[in-house]
C-alpha cells in the first residue's frame, strides 16, 4: 500500500467523522438537562423558601411536557408559583420557574421530585427527567437566652381608703344646700311688704291707713299719676296677701282677678276692681292720662273692694 493510498483513507475517515457530527443522531445525543436550586436549606416554621427549577434542551427537535404542581405537597405548602420563563442560549432553549414554598411542620423534609418529559419532534424519542429532591430543615425560633427567670415581684400594699366620711360630708353638704334653697323659696313666697307698709296693724286697718296717706299725694306733680296708681294697686295686693297669708305682689291683674273669682265675690265687686286695676296698668305701661274724676273713681273702687272683702268671710287661696 502506497503513501497516497494511506493519505486518501485518512481524508475519507475525516469526512465521515465530520458528516457524523452534523447528522441528527449527534444532535439527539445532546440530552436535556434539569437543575434544581433553593435559596436556603434551613428555615423557621412559616418562613418561605424559593425553589427554582431550570431545564435546558436543544432548540431543534424537542417538545417539553412541564410538570403540574398541586396546591400542597407532603410537609410543604405552595405559596406562589411564577410563570415559566423561556430564553435561548447556544442553540438551547431554557425553561425556568420559581416556586415559593413554606412549611408549618418542624423537621427535615425533602422537596418533591417533579417529572419533566422531553419528546423528540418525530415522537420516537422520549426522555423523562426529575428535579432533585432537596432536604430543607424546618425548625422553631431559638429561645431568647437573655430572658432568664427572675424572682417573683413582692406583693404590693394596697391602701384601702375609707370613703364613709366622704359620703357623710357630701350628704351634709347636700342637706345644707337643699335647706338654703327651701329657705330662699319660702322667703320669696312670703315676701316682706313694700317699704312704707306696716305689719303691726291688721290687714284692713293697714290698708285704710295707706289709702288715707295716698289721698294726700299731689297729682299735679310730674309722675304723680303713675305713682298714685302704682301705690293704689300695691295697697290692694298687699291687703289680699296679708288676708290670705301669701304674696301676690308680683302677680298680674289677670291673676288677681282670677283669684277673686275663685273666692265667690260678687260680679259687681270683681268688675269694679278690674276697672280700677286696668286703669292703673294703662297709666303705668301705656302712658294713659286719666281725668281727675277717673282717678277718684279708681280710688273709691279699690276702697270699696277692700271693705267688701273685710265684711265677708276670709277668702281662701
Amino acid at each position: 500500500m502506497g503513501f497516497n493510498s494511506i493519505n486518501t483513507r485518512i481524508k475519507l475517515y475525516c469526512f465521515l467523522l465530520f458528516a457524523f457530527c452534523l447528522s441528527p443522531v449527534f444532535v439527539f445525543s445532546q440530552k436535556p438537562l434539569v437543575q434544581t436550586f433553593v435559596d436556603k436549606t434551613d428555615i423557621l416554621i412559616g418562613e418561605q423558601v424559593q425553589y427554582k427549577v431550570k431545564a435546558s434542551f436543544p432548540s431543534a427537535g424537542f417538545k417539553v411536557n412541564w410538570f403540574t404542581l398541586p396546591d400542597s405537597v407532603a410537609h410543604f405548602e405552595i405559596v406562589e408559583r411564577s410563570k415559566i420563563d423561556t430564553s435561548s442560549e447556544n442553540n438551547n432553549t431554557i425553561f425556568e420557574q420559581t416556586i415559593t414554598l413554606t412549611s408549618f411542620d418542624s423537621g427535615r423534609w425533602n422537596t418533591p421530585a417533579l417529572a419533566i418529559n422531553f419528546n423528540s419532534g418525530k415522537g420516537d424519542t422520549t426522555i423523562n427527567l426529575f428535579t432533585d429532591s432537596v432536604a430543607v430543615n424546618v425548625g422553631y425560633a431559638p429561645a431568647d437566652s437573655t430572658n432568664q427567670l427572675r424572682d417573683i415581684k413582692p406583693i404590693l400594699e394596697v391602701t384601702i381608703t375609707n370613703y364613709l366620711w366622704y359620703y357623710i360630708g357630701g350628704g351634709i353638704l347636700l342637706l345644707l344646700v337643699a335647706a338654703f334653697l327651701l329657705w330662699k323659696y319660702f322667703k320669696n313666697k312670703k315676701k316682706s311688704p313694700s317699704p312704707g307698709f306696716s305689719s303691726r296693724l291688721s290687714p284692713y286697718d293697714e290698708a285704710m291707713q295707706s289709702l288715707e296717706q295716698l289721698k294726700t299725694l299731689d297729682l299735679q306733680k310730674p309722675d304723680a299719676l303713675k305713682q298714685f296708681h302704682s301705690k293704689l294697686a300695691e295697697i290692694f295686693k298687699w291687703y289680699i296677701s296679708r288676708k290670705q297669708r301669701i304674696s301676690i305682689m308680683n302677680r298680674t291683674t289677670s291673676d288677681v282677678l282670677v283669684l277673686l273669682t275663685e273666692n265667690n265675690l260678687s260680679k259687681d265687686t270683681i268688675t269694679s276692681t278690674a276697672t280700677a286695676l286696668r286703669c292703673g296698668d294703662a297709666v303705668k305701661f301705656a302712658k294713659f292720662l286719666p281725668a281727675p274724676a277717673e282717678n277718684e273713681e279708681c280710688f273709691n273702687k279699690i276702697k270699696d273692694a277692700i271693705n267688701t272683702i273685710h265684711t265677708n268671710k276670709p277668702i281662701n287661696q
